[in-house]
């Protein structure tokens, strides 16, 4: 193994979702276990319960409260042209779908809301919002955003964090988010009649009655990272990156053949990337995220087959000392180059060490279905 060989953390939300098996009888990749068992592999918790917290453990800085991440500050200034506003957060038009004595929020990559359908609610909304002097605006197919609002109380978690989860425990608790608390629920009665989802409704689709604010922490502390590679697309991802003034790839151009060849061939030159590689993929989290079982089964496949297997090779052939997975919710797996007497044997089914409550098959089906 090179002196200094360096770390691969792959940073893989929804890698370790079950599937139900398919009508047509194909199975979940974690079930059929595509990688062998070549390395010694170990489950480990982590401290993290979203990408984001995952995302800045992986490039050694403070991880952020859930209720505390600088969302808005990394992610605004890669999706939008204008200059970063004083006070911003993300906003996310969901579904809140009523029970017994709670609610569970069904997320916007699961509504199918299109075009016409965003700029009528967020033309009513804007409409309502305005003489306060907040504005909620949005880039033609990317993220919202709410400003005019300051946003030191809202201890809210990511849309994305509690997808599919009862939200009570999740509404802004702070003892000075008031205003938020008002905002949210006069934003659930201006959609609660709204023409968009009268017609939504009649069409079977479930209704857009809500809008959920994140995000909008601006205290961060970044610390200085050196000798370290980001291969992402995400906004978030991105913008934390040139913050940190790090060398980021796009993981759409990125091939494993690059990456090894620009960065993990020559391990002694000054060039040592001590630090590591920093994968950040997100398929199989936004095929959950919308509820679609055929994209999450391809996009674990993806993952096994442009990432995991070659990490994993690139381990056993002491190119790297360690590849972590991560699943972005409070576990990963770490493997490290296997002893010279450790048998091979194919078909282990390491991809399923954990399988996360909330990244259940019921909730794709169920949003699927609906």
């Amino acid at each position: 193994m090179p002196p200094h060989s360096p770390r691969i953390t792959l940073l893989a939300p929804g890698c370790f979702t079950e599937i139900a098996a398919a009508e047509n009888g194909v199975s979940d990749p974690s079930d059929t276990a595509l990688a062998p068992d070549i390395n010694d592999s170990v489950a480990v918790a982590t401290k993290t319960q979203a990408y984001e917290q995952a995302l800045a453990a992986a490039l050694h800085q403070p991880i952020p409260d859930m209720g505390a991440l600088p969302i808005a500050q990394f992610q605004f200034p890669v999706t939008s042209v204008e200059p970063m506003p004083e006070h911003c957060v993300c906003a996310e038009l969901i579904h809140l779908h009523a029970d017994r004595d709670n609610a569970r929020l069904i997320p916007e990559a699961a509504l199918s809301i299109n075009e016409d359908e965003f700029a009528q609610l967020l033309d009513s909304l804007n409409a309502l919002i305005s003489p306060d002097g907040l504005n909620v605006h949005r880039n033609s197919g990317g993220p919202c955003y709410l400003t005019g609002m300051p946003a030191a109380a809202l201890d809210t978690w990511p849309a994305h964090a509690v997808a599919n989860g009862k939200i009570a425990n999740f509404l802004p608790r702070h003892s000075d988010a008031g205003d938020w608390r008002r905002l949210l629920t006069e934003v659930q009665m201006l959609f609660h009649t709204h023409p968009v989802n009268a017609k939504r409704s009649a069409l079977g689709q479930q209704p857009v009655n809500a809008m959920w604010f994140w995000g909008g922490s601006r205290n961060t502390q970044l610390l200085p990272v050196t000798n370290m590679v980001l291969v992402a697309d995400d906004a978030y991802a991105c913008g934390l990156g040139a913050a940190l003034n790090l060398n980021t790839r796009s993981l759409a151009s990125s091939a494993w053949t690059q990456l090894v060849q620009e960065y993990l061939q020559n391990m002694t030159t000054e060039d040592l990337i001590t630090n590591g590689l920093v994968v950040v993929d997100l398929c199989a989290y936004a095929a959950w995220l919308s509820g679609d079982q055929s994209a999450l089964y391809e996009a674990k496949q993806r993952l096994q087959e442009q990432w995991i297997v070659p990490m994993q090779s690139a381990v056993a052939d002491g190119l790297v000392c360690e590849f972590i997975l991560d699943g972005c919710e409070g576990q990963a797996i770490v493997e490290r180059q296997a002893s010279p007497n450790k048998s091979i044997l194919p078909g282990a089914n390491w991809l399923r060490k954990f399988v996360p409550q909330r990244f259940s098959t019921g909730w794709l089906l169920r949003a699927k279905d609906k």
